[in-house]
C-alpha cells in the first residue's frame, strides 16, 4: 500500500532511513526497489528497549505504571528520555541537511517521538499518539 501511494501521489524524497526492525527494513527495501532511492539502516530509529519488560504484555499493570516514569530504564533497558535524545539528535542532524529530503521508516514508538519533535504535545497526547500501518506523515522543519 505504501509503495503504491508513493507512486500514485508522486511523493519524492532523496534518501530513506529505516529502523533495524524486520518489518521496517522490509518496507524500506521495497520502497527503495520501486523508487530507486537509497535506503540506509539508521540504528537510532530502533524501538525502545524495555529491559525487564521485554517480551511481556504491554498492558500489564506493573509495566503500565513503570511507563509513567520517563526517567526509568526498566532495569537494563532504555528510558524515554534517552530514547527522545537519540531521536531528537537524529532529527537535528537531518534538519541541518537542507539539500536532502528524507523518508523515515519506523514503528509507532518512533513516530510518537518524531511527532513530539515537531509539535507540542501533552503527556496524554504523547501516550496516545500513533499512526496506522503504512501511513505517510510529512513534517517540515521551520526556518533557523
Amino acid at each position: 500500500m505504501t509503495a503504491a501511494k508513493i507512486l500514485e501521489e508522486n511523493i519524492s524524497f532523496d534518501k530513506i532511513l529505516y529502523s533495524p526492525l524486520v518489518r521496517a527494513s522490509e518496507t524500506a527495501r521495497h520502497i527503495s526497489e520501486i523508487t530507486g532511492v537509497e535506503a540506509v539502516c539508521e540504528e537510532r530509529l530502533r524501538e525502545q528497549n524495555f529491559g525487564k519488560y521485554e517480551g511481556t504484555e504491554r498492558n500489564g499493570k506493573e509495566f503500565h505504571e513503570a511507563k509513567k516514569n520517563f526517567i526509568c530504564s526498566y532495569d537494563g533497558g532504555e528510558s524515554m528520555f534517552k530514547m527522545a535524545q537519540r531521536i531528537y539528535n537524529l532529527l537535528d542532524e537531518i534538519k541541518k541537511d537542507r539539500e536532502t529530503t528524507y523518508m523515515l521508516v519506523a514503528h509507532n514508538g518512533i513516530a510518537r517521538f518524531i511527532n513530539s519533535y515537531f509539535y507540542e504535545m501533552s503527556n496524554e497526547e504523547f501516550a496516545s499518539f500513533g499512526v496506522d500501518n503504512c501511513t505517510i506523515v510529512a513534517y517540515e522543519f521551520g526556518e533557523e
